[in-house]
């Protein structure tokens, strides 16, 4: 029989094996709730403190979570799945078959600490897991939007030809052939045992010189964020799962993608590229560069953009969505039912004066 727990991190470690073999294994992929990256991303100076939801059959585990309580004015609103800057994707790490077994044992603890009701934000609308609870929990969708993802099934040569208007590669190829006048121009990617640290700090420079750095959201805009992704992006390169890419002419690195992989699977954690060759548009020719890596090279089944819904680049670059949708999930209680029902009549009134308007 199953059950839940929720441990705080001073208990991690107790688990650190079992967490690490369930990520490799899980279900539905997601990096950003991996056990090293939830411990860099604790340094980042707006995260809540996070709590891990575990669920074992016995000595088996099925699942984890990491959790924290979102408060207004003090007051305990709701338990969510946690969520900070880095995490673009809150699927819990779950055994494929033990979904409707995980929310089962899970729900009735979540249920026993603060808040009214469960929150869970950035899911895969087509996952088993969000399946189970939008049949069994009555949970209701309060948010709902498309990204790009690029999956497998062409080969980039049939993807290019079947999604990209000949107009667009003739532009693409002029920006090449004028890139390659003022150097040689070369796409390299990060081997798997050379040292990671110079690249990162390239890629953190490149991104602080842009409009994110302008803008204080930059890796490196404040000590904590940039030991955050430093350690994401040195952890996966020690475990072979760190994607790096960058695109250079003569000796200037112009861009830079770093894509964190899982399986057969990837999540495209960064990218940047030096606005002084903007007029060459140098992030949309490294992206069609990794089309070929992610298609034909490695094979992959699918790369999650990560983007935002509507991203003027990669969006017409990739044509395939993810949706990804945000939970109200009750307790099985009075109470919780009716706070999660007055927020979805409260939502759909704001949807209906938003059509009229």
């Amino acid at each position: 029989m199953a059950t839940a727990a929720i441990i705080d991190e001073g208990g991690w470690d107790a688990i650190a094996g079992a967490w690490d073999a369930l990520a490799d294994a899980a279900a539905v992929a997601n990096p950003f709730y991996r056990r090293d990256a939830a411990a860099a991303c604790r340094r980042l100076p707006e995260a809540a403190t996070p709590r891990l939801l575990v669920v074992r059959d016995g000595a088996v585990l099925l699942g984890v979570m990491p959790i924290a309580t979102r408060t207004k004015a003090g007051v305990a609103l709701c338990v969510e799945n946690w969520d900070q800057r880095v995490r673009a994707l809150g699927e819990p790490l779950l055994r494929a078959g033990q979904e409707r077994a995980f929310w089962a044992a899970a729900l009735p603890v979540l249920a026993r600490g603060p808040g009214h009701f469960l929150r869970l934000s950035a899911l895969d609308a087509e996952s088993a897991s969000t399946r189970v609870l939008l049949e069994t929990a009555r949970a209701y969708v309060t948010r709902r939007y498309e990204r790009a993802v690029l999956n497998r099934g062409l080969s980039s040569a049939e993807h290019v030809a079947q999604h990209l208007r000949g107009k667009v590669l003739k532009e693409h190829r002029r920006l090449r052939a004028r890139l390659a006048e003022r150097g040689a121009l070369r796409f390299e990617r990060l081997a798997p045992y050379a040292a990671v640290d110079a690249w990162i700090d390239t890629l953190f420079a490149l991104e602080t010189s842009g409009w994110k750095g302008r803008e204080g959201v930059a890796a490196a805009a404040d000590p904590a964020t940039e030991a955050c992704f430093r350690a994401i992006l040195t952890e996966a390169h020690k475990r072979g799962a760190l994607d790096f890419h960058r695109m250079t002419v003569g000796d200037a690195t112009i861009a830079m993608l770093a894509n964190l992989e899982s399986g057969d699977e990837s999540f495209q954690l960064k990218i940047a590229y030096d606005e002084e060759w903007a007029a060459f548009s140098p992030g949309v020719l490294i992206e069609m560069a990794y089309l070929e890596h992610a298609l034909d090279a490695r094979g992959l089944a699918r790369v999650d953009s990560c983007a935002r819904a509507g991203h003027p680049m990669i969006d017409r670059l990739w044509p395939e969505r993810r949706t990804i949708v945000s939970l109200a999930v009750p307790f099985d209680d009075v109470r919780s039912r009716l706070v999660c029902r007055a927020m979805e009549a409260w939502r759909r009134r704001r949807a209906n004066k938003e059509k009229q308007a």
